[in-house]
């Protein structure tokens, strides 16, 4: 290496005055036009190519993610029926129970005063925000037995609620109709 070093440092005088021989540049631009002009630019071709391989890798590690971590998205969390029949046959009675109890709530004469009804719709449909909330932790800890008997809690809870309104609206109701009877009367 040092002779190198030694030859370049001697001769530096040769190297700085060469200069390529007249009509060298000319003489290279045709043979550039002559060979098809093929020039080291971009290509689309390996463009293409390279964007394929990568969406291929992505949706190849996009399906080995979901067969490992079982695949379950935002819009289908997993619910107590998922998990085992016994559950399942708890969610289903509930579910049943509860809407009936809704249906009921929604044709209870509310004598002129439907707000009161929109109220009370309003709060047990925060009631189900609750519920949402512990679908979601259970999705996180699956088979969490705290948040599985949160859940079937929650159904007791609510559906002991709605029967104590339920049973208070028509408490009040034959209360209302003697007042609105006596009312009638005196007008009379």
């Amino acid at each position: 290496m040092k002779e190198l070093e030694k030859y370049i440092v001697e001769n530096r005088g040769k190297f700085d005055l060469d200069e390529p021989s007249d009509g060298h540049f000319e003489r290279f631009a045709q043979r550039q036009a002559l060979s098809g002009n093929k020039t080291a630019g971009f290509s689309w071709k390996y463009m293409l190519q390279a964007a394929a391989v990568a969406v291929l890798f992505i949706l190849s590690s996009l399906w080995v993610y979901e067969r490992i971590t079982g695949g379950t998205d935002e819009g289908e969390l997993i619910t107590l029926a998922d998990i085992a029949p016994e559950y399942r046959d708890a969610e289903i009675y509930y579910t049943a129970m509860i809407n009936n109890k809704y249906k009921e709530i929604r044709s209870f004469n509310f004598q002129n005063n439907s707000t009161e009804q929109e109220v009370l719709l309003r709060e047990l449909a925060e009631m189900d925000t609750i519920y949402k909330s512990l679908e979601k932790e259970l999705n996180q800890e699956r088979g969490n037995e705290m948040v599985i008997n949160a859940m079937i809690r929650h159904y007791q809870l609510k559906l002991e609620i709605m029967s104590r309104i339920l049973e208070q609206l028509y408490q009040a109701q034959p209360a209302q109709t003697i007042k609105s009877e006596e009312d009638a009367n005196i007008t009379i």
